[in-house]
């Protein structure tokens, strides 16, 4: 039974062309969530420099937070958001301040969880 009422929105980025990792990485996410229940209302992928911050599938994640569809975001880890530390604790920040939580499965950490 699934008591966590947040939403989940499962994000991947990898840098170069490489479906298997991409994939790898998502399946990752997915097995995660089910494993802990997690309620997972949708996710997105970018295949783009973690410099670039303009990302569709980055942008899909934000878009649904502006319209109230995800309370909380699944990442494999950090680097994920990008490569940018003070970009990506930027963004988080923002996020925690809307009350939506990050969390990194490998580097066990979480914000706003």
């Amino acid at each position: 039974m699934n008591r966590d009422k947040k939403r989940y929105w499962l994000y991947g980025r990898v840098a170069s062309p490489d479906t298997w990792a991409l994939e790898n990485q998502m399946n990752y996410l997915r097995s995660f969530a089910e494993k802990h229940q997690l309620n997972v209302v949708g996710e997105s992928q970018d295949e783009a420099s973690g410099l670039t911050f303009d990302r569709p599938g980055l942008n899909d994640f934000l878009e649904a937070v502006r319209q109230g569809r995800a309370d909380a975001l699944l990442i494999k880890d950090f680097a994920r958001l990008g490569r940018d530390s003070g970009w990506v604790m930027e963004l988080i920040a923002d996020l925690n301040s809307a009350g939506i939580g990050v969390f990194s499965v490998t580097d066990l950490m979480c914000r706003g969880l």
